[in-house]
């Protein structure tokens, strides 16, 4: 597909890519002198810390979990839940 930049190096893209106004897009320059131009979501500062590898590790390893759900009302019961299950992988 063969687009032009407009005076100010604006690109157009056609609307059959689905790119939509205001969406955020990563552009990666590769070495031989192509861009390459990715469809992202941006996420909030304050949720990236769900966004590392360790962290989508621990959820996924959580929900292949065997171990039964256990409803905690105190916050002793919390304590004893924590003991019993520290260490364990």
């Amino acid at each position: 597909m063969l687009v032009q930049t407009d005076s100010r190096r604006r690109v157009t893209l056609p609307p059959i890519l689905g790119i939509k106004p205001g969406d955020a897009l990563d552009l990666e320059v590769l070495e031989d002198g192509r861009i390459i131009l990715i469809p992202v979501e941006p996420i909030p500062r304050h949720q990236l810390w769900a966004w590392t590898t360790e962290t989508k590790e621990a959820i996924t390893a959580s929900l292949t979990d065997l171990r039964p759900s256990i409803e905690v009302k105190s916050a002793k019961q919390a304590a004893a839940v924590a003991k019993r299950w520290a260490g364990e992988d």
